[in-house]
């Protein structure tokens, strides 16, 4: 295989392993993000250069070839100052001391290679090129420059290795950390094998070798971590919201009875008035319920005979009503709000239920009595939700009389 076809397949693969790393929600997830995406465009950059590299030389064109060795030179430099930048940022050590030797380091690396550069087009000591064979000469410069590429990853990987081991007793083979020491490692091995065989693209391979083991390994593993993590916290909230509901309900919620309490019907009273303010509020109905004979029984029977009264006139109410619009605003006082289809069936409603008290007043049977009253609400005649609620509560007890009246008889 040509030099030309190994940088395409590197290219290639370097391509579809990075592209998810330019998504703003994959890549979101990801520490010193910005610095990785560096660190992969220096690598893709490089890559091409070789690439380009390879294609001169195989056809024999000396002053591009020239031009392209000064480029992958540079190329090369910055992206092991790419990537000392990131792995210094992703173990968070940019402020300490190590942590600000290397990147100095990775800087005047860079810069270094800068100058040479600028003095091999004058003077070569990096490389030479024949312009009449085309042979591309590695002179001293540059072998030079190879073996502090050696040091620099070398010093990358000592430094992650042992940050990782110091900092992470308890797991300190967490491969993510790991995956960043041995892309060092990895690299400075790929260098020192270039030094022997410049005409080979053998920095390259490794460069792709290592990039595919971060991709592998690091990012998502990193990406993994943070789903467990994302799945961990959707778990505490909505066992958040479980518990938030549970409290809700227990603050809406009478402790006898299980119905809504007065503090979910001042509530209620309050959304209707405001409904009504704006004009917005439709049909609706207020039944008020009032237990008969609740004082004789706590009174001659005691008060969880008393309790036991009060349950079992709201299993009544509910039998007929439903729970969901059934409020308990007072000791033995009841309301159901009616809407909607509640609100088309009230007549029919309340008038089973008023049969059912009826039957039970002449029952031998110690059942609830109930009293009810309803009234309907007044579009332009009532102003509030207090209003529809007064004259339920007089029809309420005019029919708490009759039913007295009966039991007397």
């Amino acid at each position: 295989m040509k030099y030309s076809h190994i940088l395409i397949v590197c290219l290639i693969i370097h391509a579809i392993i990075s592209v998810d790393i330019f998504r703003k929600k994959s890549s979101a997830v990801l520490p010193a993000v910005k610095s990785y995406r560096v660190f992969v465009v220096s690598m893709a950059l490089y890559f091409l250069s070789d690439l380009l590299w390879g294609v001169f030389e195989e056809n024999k064109l000396a002053l591009p070839l020239f031009i392209d060795t000064c480029v992958y030179f540079l190329l090369m430099g910055f992206s092991i100052l790419a990537w000392a930048r990131y792995a210094v940022q992703f173990l968070q050590t940019e402020k300490k001391i190590v942590g600000r030797i290397l990147l100095y380091f990775g800087n005047a690396f860079f810069l270094a290679e800068v100058i040479l550069i600028i003095v091999n087009a004058f003077h070569p000591i990096l490389f030479d090129v024949d312009m009449q064979t085309c042979e591309y000469i590695a002179l001293q410069a540059r072998d030079i420059m190879l073996y502090l590429q050696i040091l620099m990853y070398a010093l990358l990987f000592l430094y992650t290795l042992i940050f990782t081991i110091v900092n992470y007793k308890g797991n300190p083979f967490n491969r993510k950390y790991i995956i960043i020491s041995f892309y060092s490692l990895a690299m400075s091995t790929a260098v020192s094998v270039q030094i022997y065989f410049p005409n080979l693209p053998l920095y390259s391979m490794g460069c792709i070798i290592g990039v595919t083991m971060l991709n592998s390994f690091l990012i998502n593993d990193i990406k993994e971590e943070y789903r467990s993590a994302l799945e961990r916290s959707q778990m505490e909230v909505t066992q958040g919201k479980i518990a938030l509901n549970q409290t809700m309900i227990i603050a809406y919620s009478d402790p006898l009875t299980g119905i809504k309490n007065k503090h979910a019907y001042v509530e209620e009273e309050e959304r209707i008035d405001r409904l009504i303010g704006a004009g917005q509020m439709e049909d609706f109905a207020v039944i008020v319920f009032d237990l008969n004979g609740l004082k004789l029984i706590n009174d001659t029977k005691g008060h969880e005979a008393g309790d036991a009264y009060i349950i079992s006139a709201v299993q009544t109410i509910q039998s007929f009503f439903g729970s969901e619009h059934l409020y308990r605003f007072g000791g033995d006082e009841f309301v159901v709000i009616l809407e909607g289809e509640c609100f088309k069936d009230r007549q029919k409603k309340l008038k089973e239920f008023d049969a059912y008290i009826d039957r039970c007043l002449g029952s031998e049977e110690d059942l609830p009595i109930i009293s009810s009253g309803m009234s309907k609400y007044r579009p332009g005649q009532d102003n509030t939700y207090h209003a529809v609620f007064t004259r339920a509560d007089k029809i309420m007890y005019a029919r708490k009389d009759t039913l007295k009246e009966r039991h007397s008889n």
